[in-house]
């Protein structure tokens, strides 16, 4: 998560940018990859908000202007759909040939390797477009000078690491920070009295990996029909489905439609027909 979300895209995107440290005898001015300055910044950063209506919403968080934002508190998943997902397209024509396949060699590793599951030819694949992308970096812009030196940092060579690392313990997306933050958000969605929070969070941690048990025991075990949809949705198939409308807040009720609803109540045999208003 911080590997690929934040540490690799703070030395790009600062390369890029021009806001990495100099040291003489070097100079900004020859850094022919410093291209996101200025009006091209600017425009940059326009073109990434006005992406959001395209992001679909299951994607999370959809990233914010960078011109604006990229230092007041962009969060990790906004690096990743904007880095991963928009910038190979972005860069495209504004970044040069060298450096924009070069980055691209990073995005691709990075896609293969961010699967939960990875077939041997695919973790293969991934581990070789990372080691050419590192070693194609030092080329490009470390270029072996003493004062580009602080360009290598650490995060460059973890990501040569990321296939064996799969090797060893399986899928690194399985133990990503992603898995951890999520479980904790879910517990603490399940938390509904105030007395003794951390209590009631444990009891919801025991109840969960109790149900985890029993569905690994017996996967063929439906809790609460999960495979059930909606009234008034349409299965599309391969896990798709579309949903019918559903209305996010009150309003006020035609006669006609009041009419109904007391018709439908009364039929039910619910209480208080003469007193809903």
């Amino acid at each position: 998560m911080h590997l690929i979300n934040l540490n690799d895209p703070d030395l790009l995107l600062g390369l890029w940018h021009g806001t990495v440290k100099v040291y003489p005898p070097d100079n900004v001015e020859f850094w022919d990859w410093c291209i996101l300055v200025g009006n091209v910044w600017q425009a940059h950063g326009k073109t990434v908000a006005l992406a959001t209506p395209f992001i679909p919403s299951s994607f999370g968080r959809a990233p914010r202007n960078p011109v604006e934002k990229i230092n007041s508190g962009y969060k990790a998943w906004e690096f990743q759909i904007y880095l991963i997902g928009l910038s190979p397209a972005l860069l495209r024509h504004i970044l040069a040939k060298e450096y924009w396949v070069n980055f691209c060699k990073y995005v691709s590793g990075i896609h293969i390797l961010q699967q939960w599951v990875i077939s041997p030819d695919d973790l293969q694949h991934g581990h070789r477009l990372l080691c050419k992308f590192a070693h194609e970096f030092e080329q490009l812009y470390y270029q072996r000078r003493v004062d580009r030196i602080h360009f290598i940092w650490q995060s460059i060579h973890l990501l040569t690491h990321i296939a064996s690392e799969t090797i060893h313990i399986g899928p690194l997306s399985c133990y990503s920070q992603w898995t951890i933050e999520t479980a904790i958000g879910n517990l603490g969605e399940e938390i509904h009295q105030d007395r003794d929070p951390y209590a009631n969070i444990a009891q919801r941690g025991v109840l969960c990996a109790q149900l985890n048990l029993i569905l690994a025991m017996f996967p063929d075990l439906n809790l609460g029909n999960q495979t059930s949809l909606p009234r008034g949705a349409k299965d599309l198939g391969q896990g798709y489905a579309l949903l019918h409308t559903c209305q996010g807040t009150a309003k006020p009720v035609t006669v006609a439609e009041a009419t109904a609803i007391m018709r439908y109540w009364e039929e039910k045999g619910w209480p208080n027909v003469d007193v809903w208003p």
